[in-house]
């Protein structure tokens, strides 16, 4: 590794890929720093499981007008040598980012043979900064839900991708995300089982969010067939159920839904109880805006976007020069936004450094996709929202805070004693100053503040967060 570098890429998912691409053969020395063991995010985790050589798209895909689906983009990519001046460091992590584009990433012992096993953290400094860092998902807590066998829908994906295990024979579906059916599919594409998928999400309301895929006819298209070829599977479907227990001694035994009335409220006397070994929950996703955030760049709060997002101009830069935002972490809209705005990112790069782009890229064409792409994030993002009283419904028992062990009913208490900002709320009960640091809880906090005090996202405050941004061993930073 070199310690600077014209431009550096945090992430190489569907944006980061699609930004590498279009700056490469430029003459620019580009590293591409990941955490994962190998590119392509979560969407591409199983396509890209290469450490030597790069991938690309087919220079057609986002040049025909059409949407930009994931589907398209699986079935575009393919392998190639590793273009002249692209670096790339996986199982690498950034810690921070300071003043003039200086990154601090610790990078793993195969990179210095006869390391100490903990790596070692560099400086390294960025001409330009593009994060491309994606999003996680986020989950209603219940009683039970840090029983083993209880995991998120990515997880459960992560398991098959990576390991090639099934989470259990049989594996109950809940939540409110359209992972839910991606995940039955794949589950049964490996042999396992699905004992129901249970969505919170009455029919009604998916009907009346329909006219926001006006202009994403392939994506309801895709949606459709899933849940065909589901049907014809026999998998059963229930629609405005929400889990409200998970139960086991040793690991995950039984699962206790309730269904719900138009308002997502339990409605009494509906109560019904499954057996299970392995429970899949998720209900959406949020913006991993850690990074952003520490280097200083401005957010904006948007629940048709999937929250706090980072505040981006129409080049695509963050209130930071130089830093440039794409993907997910601008608004929660799936791979075809994060696509474009990957090659959209990139070329404004090379507009800055006084470079032309080649003749596959399509700037007007790439615009008006991002646009219409939006129309897809409103859907995806109210598609998944979860109810103020699900979040007022939480018993006092429940851990919010897995790291600190902090309970609901210790978050009720601070609450009623005034801390109520995020801040405030973090340094009362300890919430998020844990292991994952906040992570999970941070985004669970924001909600619950907003469900228990009514305040506006801008009274709640929006997150903070310091260098370092995860957890490495100290170890890693005595290297010369």
């Amino acid at each position: 590794m070199k310690r600077a570098y014209d431009v550096v890429i945090v992430g190489s998912g569907v944006a980061g890929i699609a930004a590498a691409n279009t700056l490469a053969g430029h003459g620019l020395e580009i590293l591409v720093i990941d955490e994962n063991p190998h590119a392509g995010g979560q969407i591409l985790r199983q396509n890209c499981r290469v450490t030597d050589g790069f991938w690309e798209f087919d220079p057609r895909l986002g040049r025909s007008g059409r949407t930009v689906s994931i589907r398209k983009i699986v079935q575009s990519l393919r392998p190639i040598q590793r273009p002249k001046g692209i670096t790339c460091v996986h199982q690498a992590r950034v810690l921070g980012i300071f003043s003039d584009l200086q990154l601090l990433v610790h990078v793993p012992d195969t990179l210095y043979p006869g390391g100490s096993g903990s790596g070692r953290v560099l400086e390294i400094d960025a001409g330009y900064l593009l994060l491309a860092t994606g999003a996680r998902e986020r989950c209603l807590p219940f009683k039970g839900w840090t029983l083993p066998g209880v995991m998120s829908l990515g997880a459960a994906q992560i398991l098959m991708k990576s390991s090639g295990i099934l989470p259990a024979r049989k594996t109950l579906i809940a939540g409110t995300s359209p992972l839910q059916t991606v995940l039955a599919l794949e589950i049964l594409k490996n042999k396992g089982n699905v004992t129901a998928i249970l969505d919170e999400n009455h029919l009604t309301k998916k009907l009346g969010l329909l006219p926001l895929l006006k202009h994403h006819g392939s994506l309801a298209g895709e949606g459709a067939m899933q849940m065909l070829r589901l049907l014809i599977r026999q998998v059963r479907f229930r629609q405005g159920v929400r889990v409200t227990e998970a139960r086991g001694k040793n690991g995950l035994s039984a699962v206790v839904t309730a269904g719900l009335d138009r308002k997502g409220n339990t409605v009494p006397g509906t109560f019904q109880t499954y057996p299970a070994r392995a429970l899949a929950v998720g209900h959406g996703f949020t913006a991993n805006i850690e990074l952003p955030v520490q280097a200083g760049c401005a957010l904006d709060y948007d629940a048709d976007r999937g929250g706090w997002v980072v505040r981006v101009d129409d080049a695509l830069e963050t209130s930071v020069a130089e830093v440039y935002a794409a993907g997910e972490i601008t608004g929660i809209a799936g791979a075809g936004k994060s696509f474009v705005e990957g090659k959209l990112a990139a070329v404004s790069i090379l507009e800055k450094l006084g470079e032309k782009t080649g003749p596959d890229v399509c700037v007007p064409e790439l615009v008006r996709m991002q646009k219409q792409q939006m129309g897809y994030a409103s859907f995806l993002n109210q598609l998944c929202q979860v109810p103020s009283s699900a979040y007022e419904a939480i018993d006092d028992e429940v851990l919010i805070c897995r790291c600190e062990e902090i309970s609901m009913g210790e978050i009720r208490k601070q609450i009623s004693q005034g801390f109520v900002t995020g801040g405030s709320l973090k340094k009362a009960t300890r919430c998020g100053m844990g292991r994952c640091q906040g992570r999970i809880c941070q985004p669970l906090l924001f909600d619950i503040l907003q469900a228990l005090t009514g305040q506006t996202p801008e009274q709640i405050g929006s997150p903070s967060f310091r260098a370092p941004v995860k957890n490495v061993p100290l170890e890693s930073f005595l290297h010369p």
